[in-house]
């Protein structure tokens, strides 16, 4: 393990750290446009130079590798006016569209200008200009604005695969373009170029002009619709998610990207309050918790049914309900093919699966519990489910042993034909109305955390499952 010296700092570091990380790791941040941990460096924008001694010029961070005994400094005269230098050459063609532009706020241009730039251009010359164009129909590039860092470029070469992006020309003439006739609409991570463009010249039809990012409050959560919990970002305004990013882990490359479907998910959960379910029904009828707790309480045997893309919080509560540990149910078989092996290790689309398994709860045996319910065994049944991640034959064969039961109650975030068959029902949050934790194909542990305020009425699927164990193990007065 290398030791150098950063601003007369000592610092060691793993051998093979880029310079540029081993100055964050001593808490100097490097300014930096075309370096992303997930892609091949290839030091383009020059925003990331430092002197290091015995070197005759200045050098970039982010392909250079900490050596033992090297000295660094990050803010030298020379650093500095270099840094003024690049920033003045970015800006040159830059338009001053801040004001339209949903990447202000964010913006490291805006940021590093601030900090590094001179304030001052001696560019007279008019700026070139260029229309902004539709790559498909999920994305929207506008050249004015790109600085040619080519993250996006190396993105869909060494990450998607799919080389929809390419860089044309020389000179002043350069540009990031489509090779001829291809669009992005078919890259299923085509949403990650938006993410990574660090100025506003990729922007997403989805979220575009649609909301400004001060005031957005971003809530660290997961993907449901992820074999793995991806963690991702849930920015929040006005008790409304307004879109989902990824949340990168450190040390797992990963978890830079997610893909489109995970990317716009985020509109299944924009539920309109007067279309949701917002007191408990009990044969068709509104009712009380109260009496459903009864109803529960004196049908007899009770199996449980817990859908593995739920908390392990909720399950174990769920699991409490069961008169015996064998009548813990698990179900969920939705299947995610695996386009990118290095994105995603799975196909398992339930991915909490292992922390249902690890309380109790049995995947594949729902036909023993038809059979059960079958032969009176079983009298009522409790359902904790999600239709998108259900097939249809696991729906039917559900349906089957909620009609078969003496009683079934079901608990639906999002209430489905399923559901509205059971004999009772219960307003239940989304998972962005809660908070709770998941334990992934791979062991991880994913928390997540509350996003959203759930209408009145409407409660976590833990609280109402917490309520019912105490109901049924209360002593009768």
């Amino acid at each position: 393990m290398p030791t150098l010296k950063i601003n007369d700092i000592p610092v060691t570091v793993e051998a093979g750290t880029l310079l540029l990380d081993a100055c964050r790791q001593a808490g100097f941040d490097i300014p930096h446009y075309c370096y992303h941990p997930a892609l091949t460096p290839v030091a383009t924008c020059r925003m990331c130079m430092v002197e290091v001694k015995g070197q005759p010029k200045l050098v970039t961070s982010c392909t250079m590798t900490a050596a033992e005994g090297m000295e660094v400094q990050t803010a030298s005269p020379a650093v500095t006016d270099a840094r003024a230098a690049v920033m003045e050459f970015l800006l040159m063609n830059h338009p001053l569209d801040c004001p339209i532009c949903d990447q202000a706020g964010e913006c490291k241009l805006q940021d590093y200008s601030y900090a590094y730039g001179s304030g001052d251009s001696r560019m007279v010359e008019p700026k070139r200009r260029y229309r902004y164009e539709d790559l498909g129909a999920k994305i929207v590039i506008d050249k004015n604005r790109c600085i040619h860092c080519t993250r996006c470029v190396r993105f869909t070469r060494e990450v998607s695969g799919t080389h929809e992006l390419t860089v044309a020309n020389r000179g002043s003439e350069l540009e990031v373009t489509t090779y001829a006739g291809l669009s992005m609409d078919s890259n299923p991570l085509a949403g990650n170029v938006v993410d990574l463009c660090p100025v506003g010249a990729l922007t997403s039809r989805d979220f575009r002009f649609n909301k400004r990012v001060w005031y957005l409050k971003p809530i660290p959560t997961i993907s449901r619709h992820s074999a793995s919990a991806s963690p991702i970002w849930a920015d929040v305004d006005a008790n409304r998610v307004w879109r989902f990013r990824p949340r990168p882990l450190g040390g797992k490359t990963s978890t830079h990207f997610i893909f489109d479907e995970e990317r716009h998910a985020y509109h299944r959960y924009d539920l309109e309050p007067a279309s949701r379910l917002r007191e408990p029904k009990l044969d068709g009828a509104a009712s009380t918790f109260e009496a459903i707790a009864e109803r529960l309480r004196s049908t007899g045997p009770v199996a449980v049914i817990g859908q593995g893309t739920f908390g392990c919080d909720t399950a174990q509560r769920l699991g409490e309900l069961a008169s015996r540990e064998e009548l813990r149910f698990g179900s969920g078989d939705k299947h995610i093919p695996i386009q990118y092996p290095d994105l995603q290790t799975s196909s398992d689309g339930i991915f909490n699966r292992r922390g249902f398994g690890e309380r109790g709860f049995r995947f594949g045996h729902l036909e023993t519990l038809r059979q059960l319910v079958k032969d009176g065994a079983v009298k009522a049944v409790v359902l904790l489910h999600d239709e998108a991640f259900s097939s249809a034959k696991e729906t039917d064969q559900i349906r089957e042993i909620l009609g078969k039961a003496a009683f079934s109650l079901a608990l639906e975030p999002i209430p489905s034909a399923l559901g509205e068959g059971a004999a009772a029902q219960l307003p239940v949050a989304t998972y962005l109305e809660e908070q709770d934790f998941v334990v992934n194909h791979e062991g991880e542990l994913r928390r997540y955390q509350k996003a959203l305020e759930p209408p009145k009425g409407i409660r976590p699927a833990a609280a109402w499952l917490g309520a019912l164990r105490d109901a049924l193990t209360a002593q009768p007065a």
